[in-house]
């Protein structure tokens, strides 16, 4: 009899420190999902800065191409180069706001897989607003120019100086067909190592630390 209470004391005890233990290792992993999760925030912050900058500069498109399409709405020409810029400074301002959106919806109490999901979610819209606010510098900076110029002195490039503006846009083709054919051929599967810079080039740093982050606290909980 003795020997049993003995051995139902023993039991009892390795049952209350094994929840103890497990309370332990669950308070770990929660302070240092929070540790991580705060750094994971930090990170992140100057992709908000930079998608915020991105929105102001939309907004300052937006306001300066209907200021001038407005003011020559006589002309097509110069009507024509006012709207795309004003339809361009709109796309700017939605990309940034998707970027925004996407970072805001990141649940940081689910699952990490859940997290890793949405983050990649923020990732695929970021490299989509790149390509779409980016490449098509290759042509505006012609109309930009064009309708500064006309702003600032009268002088309408459309019509005295077409050969610039042709040329302009020339040169501009030529650049997105060459940074076309450079993707197609960084992408190689022969060229494993520049397509994973090329990858992460797109992606941003703050995109690729915050994925490093929970890599690493996956593998935490993995232990």
């Amino acid at each position: 009899m003795e020997t049993t209470m003995e051995l139902d004391d023993f039991k009892q005890a390795w049952q209350t420190l094994d929840r103890r233990l497990e309370l332990q290792n669950t308070l770990q992993l929660q302070a240092h999902r929070e540790r991580k999760f705060d750094s994971l925030r930090r990170k992140l912050r100057p992709l908000r800065w930079g998608q915020a900058l991105q929105m102001i500069f939309g907004i300052v498109i937006v306001v300066g191409s209907v200021a001038f399409w407005r003011a020559y709405h006589e002309q097509p020409h110069l009507l024509v180069a006012g709207i795309i810029m004003h339809a361009y400074g709109i796309a700017t301002i939605i990309a940034g706001g998707m970027v925004q959106g996407g970072i805001s919806e990141i649940d940081y109490s689910a699952p990490v897989l859940d997290i890793q999901k949405q983050l990649a979610t923020v990732r695929k819209r970021y490299v989509i607003s790149g390509i779409c606010v980016g490449l098509p510098w290759w042509l505006l900076w012609v109309l930009v120019l064009a309708m500064l110029v006309k702003a600032g002195t009268g002088f309408d490039m459309f019509l005295r100086a077409p050969v610039f503006i042709w040329t302009g846009f020339g040169s501009g083709l030529l650049g997105l067909l060459a940074t076309w054919w450079f993707h197609r051929w960084s992408r190689d599967p022969s060229r494993p190592r520049l397509a994973k810079i090329m990858e992460d080039g797109l992606a941003g740093k703050s995109l690729g630390k915050a994925q490093d982050i929970l890599d690493e606290v996956s593998q935490f909980e993995r232990m």
